[in-house]
């Protein structure tokens, strides 16, 4: 399992490409489709049976203290410009206790994860949050925490790569916690439970 060590960095840091990223560690997280056969629906089981997806192979990602917040910096290579009808999308997800052994499942009813979801919303002229505090209890199966908190997510498109900041409270994170990441591409209407996820959990440390 990897290890990422946490820095302390301070509220300027929300913007994707501060300086201050340079300095923090960050690992590259191995991304696989998530599992066919754990899609809850069957229609979706059918579909997407011999279509490819998840096909993001890998996210660095690093994380961050600043104050009471805890700041998330995902970074992958998009497969093209954003466009059609679904957004690029990525998230970072905690167990809530011991969690799933898996975390390709996004949780289950058993073992539900909470979940920082953000969306790119560059194209959306409705005020419609980028960023989602929710919890998931399965592939696609999200719904909002009942303690939901606000997060903020700043991104950044160069027009290969996306870098995305998404920061909320630093109590999500359990000490010697453990989180994982998902990424979906919309160009492959990529959504919900189809898309690409950790292949193991990455461990946290102070």
């Amino acid at each position: 399992m990897e290890t990422l060590t946490i820095s302390e960095l301070d509220a300027t840091s929300t913007d994707p490409g501060a300086p201050a990223w340079d300095s923090v560690p960050s690992v590259t997280v191995p991304l696989v489709p998530v599992p066919i056969d754990a899609q809850p629906n069957a229609y979706i089981r059918v579909a997407w049976k011999d279509r490819g997806y998840g096909s993001t192979p890998a996210a660095s990602m690093a994380l961050a203290r600043s104050g009471e917040n805890l700041l998330v910096r995902l970074s992958w290579e998009a497969s093209g410009p954003p466009m059609g009808e679904f957004p690029d999308a990525c998230a970072v997800f905690f167990p809530q206790g011991p969690g799933p052994e898996d975390p390709g499942t996004m949780g289950s009813h058993a073992e539900p994860v909470t979940v920082w979801h953000w969306r790119d919303r560059s194209d959306v002229q409705q005020a419609l949050p980028a960023a989602r505090h929710l919890v998931a209890s399965g592939p696609g199966v999200f719904h909002p925490a009942t303690d939901a908190r606000d997060l903020a997510a700043n991104a950044a498109f160069d027009g290969t790569r996306w870098s995305v900041v998404v920061s909320g409270p630093a109590t999500a994170l359990a000490p010697g916690g453990r989180v994982a990441v998902a990424v979906w591409d919309g160009t492959n209407d990529e959504r919900a439970g189809i898309g690409a996820v950790s292949a193991t959990w990455t461990a946290v440390t102070a």
